[in-house]
């Protein structure tokens, strides 16, 4: 059996004592008489401790015990004072105390170490530690909500005006009992009701105030993280969409930003409140009874302490819960879904026997969370009760010595009822932000990913050829690296050329496209347009320049006006509707009811299939580019359309690449280039071929 390290133990040991030594020869005669010079004295303890084992490297194997180590004896001699008959017993300076008292200190701290391991669950520092990357999630929502620090101080300032008004009301309460128990003032009465009437009315528009300025900046800050999430979504490469499900970004969207700008306006909206609850509350209790504050306060470590371990015990109960119902779960759809295999082999008696066994499991860990809990709650309320037969006869002998009213009391009592809770909100509502946190992370992970694409180009001249070159261009989609698409492609498509590029379904046709567009960055090879790479375009200019029209084009809801001027920033009526009328499309939108403003509907759905898409080629015809790309474009065109289309693309010196499958569109285009399984086919297989792409490039070369 492997021994313990007492090395770390025995280096306490030492440092202490010579720490206590120096204490009790050179700083004794400096430090003052009584408790302040006790708790003096454990604040240098701990203070020299710490420095010397963090220097030694040993503060991470026994520093959690230091704090308990050093103040344990000022604080066991200041309770001992607040209890009555004990105010003459003198305070024991450690420093000079026998050595009897700091093996009575060890002893006191490592039986208390040892019961908090024991009662600690398993994986209790796994989960402190992974509460370390919620603290940079949490200081990055607090930067992220600068803007609303004007709003989160005129809210903190109505917190302020509703908790104070709430807490002098118990005051005046005890004012009350004090004037009905002695002489009767009539002018003192009415004066009190009246000031409770005033904070009442005051502290309740106060907190609706504060309500509303919380709801306010929550709503601003809902709106700044959708719109920087939004816009970081739509500058992400496309490989990020393929790899990234749909409805998790609308979760993200939706959901988690609505908690992440939950987190801080309700968050602060409780701290804050709690914080200015127990600041007021003590400072009333201060002034009514020093001694009985003092002696309340004994409550608090034993709760937090209560409360902590079983907080750490149920967490890890519910999770073992969660495992155990979802084995039994299991189990039933395991035998149900092979209920033949199951009768088959006779294994009924062993099935049930399993869920038997699963459902024993469950009501053992169900047990289990129950008795902590009973125990909890039995331990809470019997130390409160204590606190209260103590504060009881500690305030009637002050009562009796005339150092307190019986409406003191009261007050007293009713701030001490209520002190507890907000106390116990403010030690826990740290744990309780850094656990919510956790909503954010994977937003600001999509915030802080870099696109996969290459730095934005700059090039915008002011004529464009639309000579675009493929020298030996390779590529293969990030998702399947293994498999390239496309295998060294070498073509020219020259500026006043129709380009037909055909070829079975998954040969690579929409990849030239996507290509063209900038969409993807080729793994291999160069892509020029003009001479230059592609990507080296300003963006904005680029795809002004090279249009696409999709087979199955996409509209948005909105008019026909916003369709077809999609993207610009201005864009006239006129040039609206002359690329309308050359993609024939002015022959429905003059039959309409509002013409230009009418609505197509979400994705377009009033409309024809033949219609979205004449919209689709004037919205490509309006930007007049340099190079069109139609992908099956012309698939639900009638022959005019179509016919029109031809005559636009006859006039000036534009590049037209089209990917079609129609013989009327293939004949009628400059060069065809045929697709297969990623590679260009070359002329002697194209002659050799049998495949219909071979047949027709035959059929024009023969014409």
């Amino acid at each position: 059996m492997r021994l313990p390290d007492l090395r770390p133990w025995a280096s306490l040991l030492l440092a202490d004592s010579a720490l206590l030594w120096l204490l009790q020869g050179t700083l004794g005669t400096l430090l003052p008489r009584g408790l302040p010079g006790l708790w003096l004295e454990g604040t240098l303890r701990l203070g020299g401790l710490w420095w010397l084992l963090k220097l030694g490297g040993l503060l991470g194997l026994v520093g959690t015990l230091l704090p308990l180590l050093c103040l344990l004896t000022p604080l066991f001699v200041s309770l001992r004072a607040l209890v009555p008959g004990a105010w003459s017993a003198p305070p024991v300076r450690v420093a000079s105390a026998p050595w009897s008292w700091l093996l009575l200190g060890y002893g006191a701290a490592g039986l208390s170490w040892a019961v908090w391991a024991v009662l600690s669950p398993p994986g209790a520092q796994d989960r402190e530690q992974g509460q370390e990357n919620n603290k940079a999630l949490m200081w990055r929502l607090l930067k992220l909500s600068r803007p609303d620090l004007p709003f989160l101080a005129a809210a903190f300032v109505f917190l302020v005006i509703a908790v104070w008004g709430e807490t002098l009301i118990p005051y005046y309460s005890g004012r009350v009992i004090d004037i009905l128990g002695g002489d009767f003032d009539p002018e003192a009465f009415a004066s009190a009701i009246f000031f409770m009437c005033l904070f009442s009315f005051g502290s309740s528009l106060s907190a609706g105030l504060r309500g509303g300025s919380f709801t306010f900046i929550m709503s601003r800050i809902n709106l700044r993280i959708r719109e920087q999430l939004f816009s970081s979504l739509l500058r992400q490469d496309l490989g990020f969409f393929q790899e990234t499900k749909t409805g998790e970004l609308n979760s993200r969207l939706n959901s988690d930003t609505k908690l992440m700008s939950n987190w801080l306006p309700l968050n602060a909206n409780v701290l804050l409140r709690s914080l200015v609850e127990v600041v007021g509350l003590y400072s009333f209790m201060l002034s009514l009874s020093p001694r009985l504050t003092l002696l309340s306060l004994l409550e608090v470590p034993f709760m937090i302490a209560a409360e902590k371990v079983y907080n750490a015990r149920h967490q890890a109960v519910l999770l073992e819960i969660q495992d155990a119902v979802a084995k039994a779960g299991q189990v039933v759809r395991e035998a149900v879904g092979g209920l033949q295999t199951v009768r088959s082999f006779g294994a009924e008696e062993h099935e049930v026997c399993r869920y038997k066994e699963a459902l024993e499991r469950c009501r053992q860990l169900w047990w289990r969370r129950d008795l902590e809990r009973a125990l909890y709650l039995l331990l809470r309320r019997m130390v409160h009760l204590a606190m209260q037969v103590l504060m009881l006869s500690c305030g009637l002998q002050q009562i009796l010595a005339g150092n307190l009213t019986r409406g003191g009391l009261l007050s007293f009592l009713l701030f001490q009822e209520d002190v507890g809770r907000y106390v116990h909100t403010l030690v826990y509502m740290y744990g309780d932000m850094l656990s919510n946190v956790g909503a954010a992370e994977k937003v600001f992970c999509y915030l802080d990913r870099q696109p996969n694409l290459p730095p934005p180009g700059t090039l915008a001249p002011p004529t464009l050829q639309g000579r675009v070159e493929f020298q030996d261009v390779s590529f293969a989609y990030p998702s399947r690296p293994d498999q390239p698409v496309l295998k060294g492609l070498t073509f020219t498509l020259h500026p006043g050329q129709m380009t037909a590029l055909v070829g079975p379904n998954g040969s690579g046709k929409s990849t030239v496209a996507a290509l063209l567009q900038n969409m993807y960055q080729p793994t291999g090879g160069k892509l020029l347009l003009d001479g230059e790479p592609i990507s080296q375009y300003e963006h904005h200019y680029l795809h002004r320049q090279v249009v696409l029209v999709g087979q199955e084009p996409v509209l948005f809801s909105g008019s026909v006006r916003d369709n077809i001027a999609y993207g610009l920033e201005s864009c006239s009526d006129e040039k609206v509707m002359a690329a309308a009328q050359a993609a024939r499309a002015d022959e429905f939108i003059t039959e309409m009811e509002h013409g230009l403003n009418t609505d197509v509907g979400e994705k377009g759905n009033q409309l024809a299939v033949g219609q979205k898409q004449r919209l689709a080629i004037a919205r490509a015809l309006v930007r007049d580019p340099r190079v069109l790309i139609l992908d099956e474009a012309t698939s639900a065109l009638d022959v005019q359309c179509e016919q029109a289309l031809q005559d636009w693309q006859s006039r000036g010196d534009r590049t037209v690449l089209v990917i079609a499958h129609r013989l009327q569109t293939i004949q009628s285009a400059d060069q065809i280039l045929v697709l297969r399984q990623g590679e260009l086919q070359e002329h002697a297989q194209l002659m050799e071929g049998q495949d219909l792409y071979s047949r027709l490039v035959q059929q024009q070369l023969q014409d």
